[in-house]
């Protein structure tokens, strides 16, 4: 694939591909460098630091290529020579061509932020273009702003439903192939906030603990390629370092363009050694909700432990708060799950966004809204009065 458009008066000679390359290095992460090359209709071989999956890999999510309808196939298609010539009229087409094609606005959202990032971090900067016509789309006319008020789609887990979470995975830790790993990983995520991406991304070497029994610290990667260090909690580290006195070495394959330089070992990796993915997150947590809380056409287990463990007080425990979330459950949740019980027992705001690694404390807000709306809506006061009377007051 030929995408020849980015500079048509490029003195400086280079190809497409060396241009695409050099905006994707912006971001640190490849799992970010991928989902913008994805949006923009980037080949994923052009990628920075991507290594194909393996097409006989039983696990793990396998990225689709590129479609017609992401932003660079789409330019070719209409024509456009240079990206300086697109307009605003043009990207709002591109917008209407995708909704017509089913895509839904949060997806294209998400694509259109793609490509005014496109422009302002690069396409701007390298004077290949004068303005940024992304920018100047009206986002409410095309229906790709969340009202004000709108409660946030990501579901949060209650406090009881975070400690069937660590339970399922403690009591599973001595009893599957990766239970230590796992258990760590769900430790980590709940304990800390951190994203499903952050966490696969860690290395060895971004974890210290100076003696058992301190207090842990763990470097994650955030967006943007803004580091911070991230506090883990006797219990917490305790999961960890079990997990690492079991962890063989991981075979870390090698990645174009960093031949000569060892590349960083993952923190964690899978029973084939290689570094764990973000779907295998997602995979771990669906698990464990269907261990405990199966399907009403679920076959009994087989194992005779596990037929006992399901049969205890604790498995009830976490049946109960796991099997509304067996088909739905999402890594993300954790994230906002963090900030509302952390505020809830006094945190202050602007530490959780420290913790979040949030760049403004509106995005740390926004998770915490829709709950205190809750908490403080009328409707308490409200209530007391209108069945004063003949509904029996509550016990004290």
């Amino acid at each position: 694939m030929t995408l020849a458009l980015v500079s048509p008066e490029d003195r400086d000679d280079k190809t497409g591909q060396e241009r695409f390359a050099e905006f994707l290095r912006i971001y640190a992460s490849v799992n970010t460098r991928l989902a913008y090359a994805t949006d923009l209709g980037i080949p994923l071989d052009w990628v920075p630091g991507y290594v194909a999956p393996d097409p006989g890999r039983r696990r793990g999510r396998q990225r689709a290529q590129p479609t017609g309808l992401a932003w660079l196939p789409w330019c070719l298609r209409n024509g456009f020579g240079s990206f300086a010539d697109v307009r605003v009229e043009h990207v709002e087409r591109w917008l209407d061509e995708l909704a017509q094609a089913g895509y839904s606005d949060a997806t294209r959202g998400r694509m259109l932020s793609a490509v005014s990032a496109f422009y302002q971090k690069y396409l701007i900067r390298e004077g290949l273009a004068g303005h940024n016509p992304a920018a100047l789309v009206d986002r409410k006319t095309q229906h790709l702003n969340r009202p004000g008020g709108t409660p946030s789609a990501t579901a949060r887990w209650s406090f009881e439903t975070c400690r069937a979470l660590l339970l399922a995975a403690h009591l599973l830790a001595d009893r599957t192939r990766n239970g230590l790993r796992d258990r760590a990983m769900v430790e980590i995520l709940i304990g800390t906030g951190v994203r499903a991406e952050e966490l696969v991304s860690t290395t060895l070497a971004d974890y210290r603990r100076v003696a058992p029994g301190d207090l842990g610290i763990l470097r994650v990667h955030g967006k943007g390629a803004k580091d911070r260090e991230v506090a883990l909690t006797a219990p917490v580290a305790d999961a960890l370092d079990a997990y690492l006195v079991q962890r063989r070495p991981a075979a870390v394959p090698a990645v174009r363009g960093l031949l000569g330089r060892a590349p960083a070992e993952p923190l964690f990796v899978t029973s084939a050694e290689r570094r764990v993915h973000v779907s295998h997150v997602t995979a771990l947590l669906r698990r464990l909700c269907a261990t405990f809380a199966p399907g009403p056409d679920a076959a009994p287990p087989r194992a005779r432990w596990l037929r006992d463990l399901l049969a205890t007080s604790q498995a009830a425990f976490i049946a109960t708060h796991l099997e509304p979330l067996r088909d739905t459950i999402h890594p993300h949740s954790a994230r906002h799950s963090y900030a509302t019980h952390a505020v809830e027992r006094g945190v202050p705001p602007r530490q959780v966004q420290r913790d979040l690694g949030h760049a403004a404390l509106s995005t740390t807000e926004g998770y915490l809204h829709d709950e205190d709306n809750i908490r403080n809506s009328g409707a308490h006061e409200l209530s007391a009065s209108l069945h004063r009377g003949w509904l029996p007051s509550p016990a004290t």
